[in-house]
């Protein structure tokens, strides 16, 4: 089994401040929220240059209220990692000036937007209804900087019957990429599981997929590990979770994680710890990576080592095991879409 000697994305929760106070927030950001130290986000830059990271992503909480959050950025993609990162979009209009400094690493950088809705009301489900303007405004204002611009959007039970005009409304704001995202029951959403979308409702939306982005011209991410189910059997080829076989994730504390849903089973910490060692040396990681080790269906599945059990972070929070199968997967509900 091929495991790589470095995570190709390495992820950076720089703070968890946020301006806002959305009730589903993974990482429970409020306004005081803490920070990871400057020196020690450098440190991991450096050590991820050094052992072959291809990829940092820089979270929050809101990453813009990160101080010297531009010098980091700066900083990662002078060393030669592809950036992205995800803001609420509030702050962008203020921050203009930082961002169109950074059109010279266009083809390296990426921003997402969170947008959950093609009207207030909708992207207000979870979020403040009265940022979805200041949404607005600052993809039009990315675009105009020539700043690569993609968007996320957690589904929920009112946005999910409105993908099509939602899809209508990012191609009229030249969105050519969204990425849907499950809401996943941590951080304060741990509050709201009975939020949770029943299976079949993704379900549906991977059956809707591929015709959805011809007529909207939108490339259409879901990113579960079973989506290659919704495929003709001649096409299937499954990609495993990514979560401690690609990924890795460092929180504001220094604790790091397979992935950001899985954020109270701590591997090591950046202030005692170096990634490499980590990543190549942490029993629990060795855990996941090994396929002979899924229960349940997964366990006799024709496609469980190109799988993998489907998403970690979603047989941990509704199972309590990282190593069950995932409860969304269509082969698991098999008797419950028929």
């Amino acid at each position: 089994m091929y495991i790589p000697k470095s995570p190709f994305v390495l992820g950076i929760e720089l703070t968890t401040k946020c301006n806002l106070n959305c009730p589903h927030c993974s990482v429970d950001a409020n306004p005081k929220g803490r920070s990871l130290p400057q020196d020690m986000v450098v440190s991991i830059i450096d050590e991820a240059e050094r052992i072959g990271v291809k990829e940092l992503v820089l979270g929050g909480g809101e990453p813009l209220l990160y101080e010297n959050f531009f010098e980091i950025c700066e900083y990662a993609l002078s060393k030669g990692l592809n950036l992205s990162f995800v803001t609420n979009g509030t702050l962008v209009p203020e921050k203009i000036d930082f961002f169109i400094k950074f059109r010279k690493y266009n083809k390296s950088l990426q921003v997402g937007i969170s947008l959950d809705g093609h009207t207030p009301e909708l992207h207000g489900y979870f979020r403040p209804k009265e940022t979805f303007e200041s949404v607005i405004e600052a993809i039009n204002l990315l675009h105009k900087a020539d700043i690569k611009v993609h968007v996320l959007c957690v589904l929920n039970k009112a946005n999910i019957k409105k993908i099509p005009e939602f899809l209508n409304f990012l191609s009229m704001l030249n969105i050519s990429d969204v990425r849907f995202l499950p809401f996943m029951p941590v951080g304060r959403g741990k509050k709201y599981k009975e939020e949770l979308l029943p299976p079949d409702k993704y379900y549906n939306i991977l059956r809707e997929k591929h015709e959805w982005s011809r007529i909207f011209k939108i490339n259409i991410g879901f990113h579960m590990p079973w989506e290659f189910l919704f495929l003709s059997p001649e096409k299937r080829r499954p990609s495993p979770c990514e979560a401690g076989y690609l990924r890795l994730w460092i929180n504001s504390s220094g604790d790091m994680f397979p992935c950001a849903y899985m954020s109270d089973l701590p591997i090591g910490n950046v202030y005692r710890d170096s990634i490499s060692d980590v990543w190549l040396n942490s029993p629990m990681l060795k855990k996941l990576r090994d396929p002979t080790l899924l229960k349940g269906a997964c366990a006799t599945c024709v496609y469980r080592d190109g799988c993998r059990g489907g998403c970690r972070g979603l047989a941990y929070f509704l199972e309590g095991d990282y190593l069950c199968a995932d409860p969304y997967c269509p082969i698991v509900n098999r008797e419950k879409i028929r």
